[in-house]
């Protein structure tokens, strides 16, 4: 017997249309045959055969849109597995991910606590219908644990990881007063180690950073819209139009209406 969720519409970040798991002989296997979907396999015990390759407990392999597949369970120790499957083109970047072998399309992982935890959730829902956001969810409590995102993240050193998230605040920020003290403090590092590694790594102090990034979004802002200056200057944290003004002008050598009315003749043909 199989054991499935299912989704009952398409989810626009990643479209996950079937989760399951069996661990029946009879039905894990296929083929030979092709099938137009992305298709993950994480096997969590015994061994089996995919294309003529041996398979077995922590690891899986990797199905492909109109690949030629096979594969079908030991006949001494036959395997379970969970399988993954999705119709969305985004799959094959995330396919990327697991460091298959390039010929065989074979993966390792090592967190089969964590399949087996969604195998036994899946016999309890058996063909239970789920919301696409859901089904994503789902889909990341494996796919979070796999060893290809903690080593690229692991790579990185702590000045990079620092320096990624404090450009991520600023720019969902942009709208706030930022003030440095405030990066970091929800960095938790020191000011003397920001301003350094910023230095280093972008040429420029944090303060710098943020009032660059406030401006440039104000550039387009002015150069795209017809966004009253007030609306401007909320938009990127000043909730006095004079200091943006004031702000602007130092920084542009023209005020807000001006600098938008000259980018603006130079858009005319």
């Amino acid at each position: 017997m199989r054991y499935s969720v299912i989704s009952d519409s398409e989810c626009p970040l990643l479209n996950i249309t079937n989760i399951g798991y069996a661990s029946d002989p009879s039905v894990t296997r296929f083929g030979v045959g092709v099938r137009n979907l992305y298709i993950i396999h994480y096997v969590i015990s015994g061994k089996g055969y995919f294309n003529g390759n041996p398979v077995c407990a922590g690891q899986g392999f990797l199905i492909t849109p109109n690949m030629r597949e096979h594969y079908y369970p030991d006949k001494e120790n036959p395997w379970e597995f969970l399988w993954v499957i999705s119709d969305d083109k985004k799959m094959s970047e995330i396919f990327g991910l697991f460091g298959a072998d390039k010929n065989t399309n074979i993966f390792s992982y090592d967190y089969k606590e964590v399949v087996k935890e969604l195998s036994t959730d899946l016999i309890k829902k058996n063909t239970y219908v789920v919301n696409p956001f859901e089904m994503l969810e789902t889909f990341l409590r494996i796919f979070k644990h796999h060893p290809k995102i903690a080593v690229s993240l692991s790579q990185k050193t702590n000045a990079e990881v620092y320096i990624e998230a404090a450009e991520k605040y600023v720019n969902a920020n942009l709208y706030l007063p930022i003030t440095v003290k405030e990066l970091t403090e929800f960095l938790g590092v020191s000011q003397p180690y920001l301003f350094t590694i910023f230095k280093k790594r972008l040429f420029t102090s944090p303060k710098q950073y943020i009032l660059d990034k406030k401006l440039q979004y104000a550039e387009n802002l002015l150069k795209t819209t017809n966004m009253p200056v007030t609306c401007i200057a909320n938009s990127v944290g000043f909730q006095d139009v004079l200091s943006f003004s004031k702000f602007f002008k130092s920084k542009t050598g023209l005020s807000p209406q001006n600098y938008r009315n000259m980018t603006t003749r130079k858009a005319c043909p």
